[in-house]
């Protein structure tokens, strides 16, 4: 048993008994042409559905669409624009949120060793060194979230590639910008923490318990 058949369209609208058809294709002869065969399409069309020309321009008077591939290009551009503005606006928010809940655990871990702290400047740890070491324990932190990141978002598009069968692509440039992004994320969180500790004063931080 067959399931399908296939017969000219002039046969199906003759059982049917339509006139017109429901949609086709038309292939420019080139790149360039594209939109002159557009509007070669739509004038010929507009006359044989009886538009009137004043209405040629609006599309909404017409009983019929004309998409070329320009019209294609440019509805997908708008929609990967969206997607991007939205994805941007994501990648924001976790950035910030980020960074804030590096700088918290800085301030706690500058709290928690303020001894230690003043037994370093008691040793000979001068407020650079510090600094320094605070600074570097933040972009470490950091560091490490965005591994984390980057490993996730490689797995959820392998996975996307596997449930949606879609390529999955991994600019490597894009890779390191997110790795850069880690250790900016990480410098400019831990700076006031980092300041903290440094100006603390070695005999009230001795005394702390």
């Amino acid at each position: 048993m067959y399931e399908r058949i296939f017969i000219p369209i002039s046969t199906w609208n003759e059982i049917m008994g339509e006139d017109d058809y429901g949609s086709f294709f038309a292939m420019a002869s080139s790149m360039d042409t594209i939109q002159a065969t557009s509007d070669d399409l739509d004038q010929k069309l507009g006359r044989h559905f009886g538009v009137p020309s004043r209405d040629m321009d609006d599309d909404d008077s017409k009983p019929y669409s004309i998409f070329n591939q320009a019209d294609i290009l440019e509805m997908t551009d708008q929609m990967a624009g969206a997607l991007t503005a939205l994805l941007t606006s994501v990648a924001l928010i976790a950035l910030i949120v980020g960074s804030i809940g590096i700088m918290n655990i800085m301030l706690v871990s500058v709290t928690e060793r303020t001894h230690e702290i003043g037994i370093l400047k008691s040793l000979g740890f001068t407020n650079s060194n510090v600094l320094l070491l605070f600074i570097v324990e933040s972009v470490v932190l950091s560091v490490i979230g965005g591994l984390l990141g980057i490993g996730f978002g490689v797995l959820g598009a392998y996975g996307a590639q596997s449930l949606m069968e879609l390529p999955s692509v991994f600019p490597i440039e894009l890779i390191f910008v997110g790795f850069a992004v880690s250790v900016i994320v990480g410098l400019i969180a831990g700076i006031y923490p980092a300041n903290k500790a440094a100006r603390m004063n070695t005999v009230d931080a001795l005394r702390h318990e």
